[in-house]
């Protein structure tokens, strides 16, 4: 008998590439549902077979919802098209409502379910603003979750932090941890005078504390900001370069402009192929979890960031994933959120020899976070 998968993710991405690639070593059919699939490094392989649906919207919270909706109604008829098939099938926390499949399909023998967790919901909603904890559809979402994780067979996530919160609805013997990866021949560090995309927009001479990716409203970028008004015309060696888009970018270009910075550039995203300069050309890497957010997610940026042998400045409460990992392998800071001062401090007091120190250990804890890590799915 055919062995089949069936993955379901409406944003795919490299690491979600790197899975199903490694599902066709084992699995006679693979089928990948999702909205999009994102050009990175990483290439599908082409022995799988691709069900485009709806793509995610980024564009407003009313946009987001809907394309999620579709998405997960999309992904329900697929399911009820193929029940009568055997399948081992990979759910991803994205949309957030996808699990829930797994309570709806739960009388269904022929389907093994996993679900893959890369943020935590209801919770993340909380934190956002979105949902109250005490609303009536925080409680449902919450029983749904507890029907779901009670029938999918595995449960996997990505941090030991977000296993602990996970299983407040969950058996914990049932979760898993699988850390996120990069291709660390694709990120590597660079020299400066080698780097084009350094050269490019006059950053040679510079130390460079970069922030990529969303700008959305939970990430404190502000404090960065201030940082950098605060150095600005005092300490030239710094220059402050934050690449991508969000709802945030728009405040934060007003800050800079009203305060006239003349050492923060904004970039937009760039494509797949300037990724390995432009993460590189990081001396001090930015990443920014928003206060409740700790538990609940791990940027993926942060292991880009330590692929590229940057030293991380992570503003996040304490607790958080990123934060043990900074502590424990001594490649950076980690600065509680509005803590302008000791961000300052940090950045102004630091020396070459103790920013090398730093570098040197990124690049070696990402060792820990290869390609090698997508084995692990099929384990």
């Amino acid at each position: 008998m055919n062995k089949r998968a069936i993955l379901i993710n409406q944003v795919t991405g490299p690491l979600f590439i790197d899975i199903a690639n490694e599902y066709v070593k084992t699995y006679d059919e693979v089928y990948l549902i999702t909205g999009n699939v994102e050009a990175t490094y990483a290439e599908l392989d082409k022995r799988i077979h691709l069900v485009k649906k709806i793509k995610y919207s980024r564009k407003k919270s009313v946009f987001r919802i809907l394309t999620w909706l579709l998405f997960f109604i999309q992904s329900y008829f697929y399911l009820l098209s193929v029940r009568k098939k055997e399948a081992k099938v990979l759910l991803v926390s994205n949309p957030p409502l996808l699990p829930f499949l797994v309570s709806i399909f739960s009388r269904n023998k022929k389907f093994n379910f996993g679900i893959l967790i890369y943020d935590v919901y209801p919770d993340a909603l909380v934190n956002f603003g979105y949902l109250k904890k005490e609303s009536k559809l925080f409680n449902v979402w919450e029983k749904l979750n507890i029907k779901s994780y009670k029938s999918a067979k595995e449960i996997i996530t990505i941090s030991e932090v977000m296993k602990k919160a996970i299983a407040r609805t969950a058996d914990i013997l049932k979760i898993r941890v699988i850390y996120p990866w990069v291709d660390t021949s694709f990120i590597k560090p660079i020299k400066k005078e080698k780097n084009w995309f350094i050269k490019e927009h006059g950053l040679l001479n510079k130390k460079i504390v970069l922030y990529s990716g969303n700008m959305g409203l939970t990430h404190d970028l502000i404090t960065v900001l201030k940082v950098a008004k605060e150095l600005d015309g005092k300490n030239n060696e710094f220059q402050f370069v934050f690449i991508g888009d969000g709802v945030q970018k728009e405040k934060l270009m007003s800050f800079s402009q009203k305060h006239a910075l003349t050492n923060v550039l904004f970039l937009p995203y760039q494509d797949a192929e300037v990724l390995p300069y432009s993460f590189p050309s990081a001396d001090f890497g930015i990443v920014s979890l928003g206060t409740g957010a700790e538990g609940l997610s791990v940027p993926s940026k942060t292991f880009y960031l330590l692929a590229a042998g940057a030293a991380i400045i992570a503003i996040s409460e304490v607790g958080s994933e990123i934060e043990l990992l900074i502590n424990k392998n001594n490649c950076g800071i980690s600065v509680e959120p509005n803590k302008t001062i000791e961000l300052s401090s940090f950045l102004t007091s630091i020396d070459d020899q103790k920013l090398e120190e730093y570098k040197i250990n990124s690049r070696k804890l990402i060792q820990n976070f290869t390609v090698k890590n997508a084995n692990f799915f099929l384990n």
